[in-house]
C-alpha cells in the first residue's frame, strides 16, 4: 500500500472511521501497522543506519501496555536473543510480542523470554538484567553483544535499565519521535532509533579520566591509543582530539624523534585552535612548548636549546621515577654545556673531531692538560684525544682556566674530580656502561649538577632570560583544561 495511502487509513482506523480486525480502534491500528507497513519501514530505516547492521547476541527490551515498540526494537535490531521485561499490569502484551516475534526466520521459543518485575523496584530490573547477562556467556570468553532497549515500560523501569547499561557497560536503544496528538503517542511509523553506547563512553568522563591519569604517569603512547579510542566513541571527541595530539607530540619529544616534531607541531596547532576550554595559563604554555620545539627541527638544531631540552626530559622522567632515564639526560646536560662552551669560545672546533690548533699552540695545550690531569688525578692517556668526552672538556677547560669554570665553580682539583666521581655514576648505570641502577639519590645530585651548570652556561650564551623559569615553563601540562 502506498505510504500516503497507508497514514490515511491507519488515522481512519484510529478515529473508527474503518476497521482491521478486533480491539480497540488503537489496537486496530497497530495491527494494521504491523500487518502492512512495518516491513517497508524497517527496510527503510535500516538502509539508513548502518549501525543497526550490528550483530546484536542480546536485546533486552522493556515494555508496557503498548507492545509496539519492543515488537520495533526487535524487527529493526534483529538479536539472536530477546528478553522482554514487564509489569504484571501489562502481561498480555507478552503473549502479542511473542506472536510477532517467534516464528520461521525469527527467534526459536527457547530464545524468546519475558520476565516480570514490579515497575517502582529499580533493583528488579538491574537483577534480572544481570542474570540474564550470565546465563547468556558467550563461550570462548567473547563478550557478549547486548542492548537495551529503554523506550516502553513505567519511566522508572526505563531509568533503572539505563543505569544497569551505565554499570554493566551495555548498550542502550530508544525509538524517538514526534509525539502525535491523535494517537497520544508517536505515530507508528514514524520512530528513529537512537543506538547508545554505554552512556559514560557517549560521553566519556571515566575514559578521559583514565586517559588523563595516564597520561600522567608519562605513559603518553599509551595515553594516544586511549584518547584515539575516544576520538571515535565520544559524542564531542573535541577535548579528546587536542589530547590525543598533544600525547603524541610529548611522546616524539620524550623519543628525541626531533624528524617527526614539525608533523605533531601542526597537528597540536590544529587542535589548539579548536579546542576553547583551556585555561590561558595552559595555552600559554603549550603555545610557547611548540615555539621552542620548532626551533629544535632546523638542520642543525639549536643546540643551546637542545641543551635545555635535554634537562626538561631528565627532570620529567626523574619525577616519574625513572631515575636512569633521568640520569642519561642530566649527564648528557652537563657534558653538552662543558663541549658547547669549548665549541662556542673557539669557533670552528668541534668536540667530535678535535683540531686543537683552532685553540693555540698544542704542544702548550698538551702540557697545560697534563698539568691538569695531575692536579685533578685524572687517569688514562696524556695525549689530546681525537674525540672530547665529558673528563676531557672539563680538563681542557681547567687547564685553559676559562671564566665557565671558574663561574661554576669547578676550578679547584677537588671540584673537578667530584663532577668525574658523578659521572662515573652515570656510566655504571644499566643503560650506560655497567650494571649499577640509579638511586633518586644519585639522581638528585645529577640533577643539581645539572641545573647549576645550565645557569652558568645560559648566562654566558644564550639570551637575557632565567633559564631556569623557562625549563619549568617547558615541563609537560599535567592537564587537559
Amino acid at each position: 500500500m502506498d505510504s500516503t495511502k497507508a497514514d490515511i487509513k491507519i488515522r481512519e482506523i484510529l478515529r473508527g472511521e474503518d476497521t482491521w480486525g478486533a480491539g480497540s480502534p488503537s489496537d486496530q491500528a497497530t495491527a494494521f501497522f504491523l500487518d502492512t507497513m512495518l516491513d517497508d519501514m524497517v527496510t527503510r530505516v535500516r538502509q539508513r543506519n548502518s549501525a543497526l547492521r550490528r550483530p546484536v547476541d542480546l536485546l533486552i527490551s522493556m515494555s508496557g501496555f503498548s507492545p509496539l515498540t519492543t515488537i520495533l526494537a526487535y524487527e529493526l535490531i534483529r538479536p539472536r536473543r530477546l528478553l522482554v521485561i514487564y509489569s504484571e499490569q501489562a502481561n498480555a502484551s507478552v503473549d502479542f510480542i511473542a506472536g510477532r516475534v517467534i516464528g520461521p526466520g525469527r527467534l526459536r521459543f527457547q530464545d524468546f523470554s519475558h520476565r516480570s518485575v514490579e515497575p517502582t523496584d529499580p533493583q528488579g530490573v538491574y537483577r534480572e538484567v544481570k542474570a540474564e547477562l550470565d546465563r547468556s556467556a558467550m563461550p570462548n570468553s567473547r563478550r557478549l553483544s547486548a542492548v537495551i532497549d529503554i523506550t516502553g515500560g513505567k519511566k522508572v523501569m526505563s531509568a533503572a535499565a539505563a543505569l544497569a547499561a551505565w554499570q554493566l557497560n551495555l548498550g542502550i536503544c530508544y525509538l524517538d519521535g514526534e509525539y502525535d496528538q491523535e494517537f497520544r503517542r508517536v505515530v507508528p511509523g514514524d520512530e528513529r532509533p537512537l543506538l547508545l553506547d554505554n552512556p559514560t563512553a557517549l560521553f566519556g568522563e571515566q575514559e578521559m579520566a583514565a586517559a588523563l591519569e595516564t597520561f600522567r604517569n608519562g605513559a603518553f603512547g599509551s595515553a594516544h591509543a586511549q584518547y584515539q579510542e575516544l576520538c571515535e566513541q565520544i559524542a564531542e571527541p573535541v577535548r579528546a582530539r587536542f589530547m590525543r595530539a598533544l600525547s603524541e607530540l610529548y611522546r616524539t619529544w620524550c623519543d628525541l624523534d626531533l624528524s617527526a616534531l614539525p608533523d605533531c607541531i601542526a597537528t597540536v596547532e590544529g587542535a589548539l585552535a579548536a579546542y576553547r576550554d583551556l585555561t590561558s595559563e595552559t595555552c600559554d604554555r603549550i603555545t610557547e612548548q611548540l615555539a621552542f620545539l620548532r626551533s629544535l627541527t632546523t638542520e642543525p638544531p639549536d643546540l643551546n636549546r637542545l641543551l635545555v631540552c635535554f634537562y626538561v626530559l631528565g627532570m620529567h622522567y626523574q619525577a616519574i621515577g625513572r631515575h636512569d632515564f633521568a640520569a642519561l639526560l642530566f649527564y648528557r646536560t652537563v657534558e653538552g654545556c662543558l663541549a658547547r662552551r669549548l665549541e662556542l669560545r673557539f669557533p670552528g672546533f668541534s668536540c667530535k673531531k678535535a683540531d686543537y690548533r683552532l685553540i693555540g699552540d698544542v704542544d702548550d695545550l698538551t702540557r697545560a692538560y697534563r698539568r691538569a690531569m695531575s692536579d685533578t688525578g685524572a687517569q688514562g692517556s696524556a695525549e689530546l684525544p681525537a674525540d672530547v668526552d665529558l673528563r676531557t672538556a672539563v680538563l681542557l677547560l681547567y687547564a685553559l682556566g676559562d671564566d665557565f669554570i671558574s663561574q661554576a665553580g669547578l676550578h679547584t682539583p677537588s671540584s673537578v674530580k667530584s663532577l668525574r666521581d658523578l659521572a662515573a655514576v652515570r656510566n655504571d648505570s644499566v643503560l650506560a656502561h655497567g650494571y649499577r641502577t640509579i638511586s633518586p639519590a644519585q639522581s638528585d645530585k645529577l640533577s643539581a649538577r645539572a641545573k647549576h651548570l645550565l645557569t652558568v652556561f645560559w648566562k654566558l650564551h644564550g639570551p637575557p632570560t632565567d633559564v631556569q623559569a623557562l625549563c619549568q615553563r617547558l615541563r609537560f601540562v599535567d592537564t587537559d583544561r
